[in-house]
């Protein structure tokens, strides 16, 4: 749980270096302009395959058992 922790502290670093506004605006809550319905690797975030921003997004990827 320890190295969760510290990786999660160490994302935050530097996704606030790299864009200060980052937090403030996803706080600000969720408006996407976009439905994604698609079955990818849960490693790979839709936003990432569609070159769009946190939350820019809804993604749908169904029930896989």
């Amino acid at each position: 749980m320890k190295n969760i922790l510290e990786g999660n502290r160490a994302w935050a670093k530097k996704a606030a270096e790299e864009d200060s506004s980052l937090f403030t605006r996803m706080a600000a809550g969720q408006s996407p302009k976009y439905l994604y319905f698609g079955c990818s690797d849960s490693r790979i975030p839709a936003n990432h395959i569609l070159g769009l921003g946190a939350g820019e997004v809804y993604r749908n990827y169904g029930y896989h058992p």
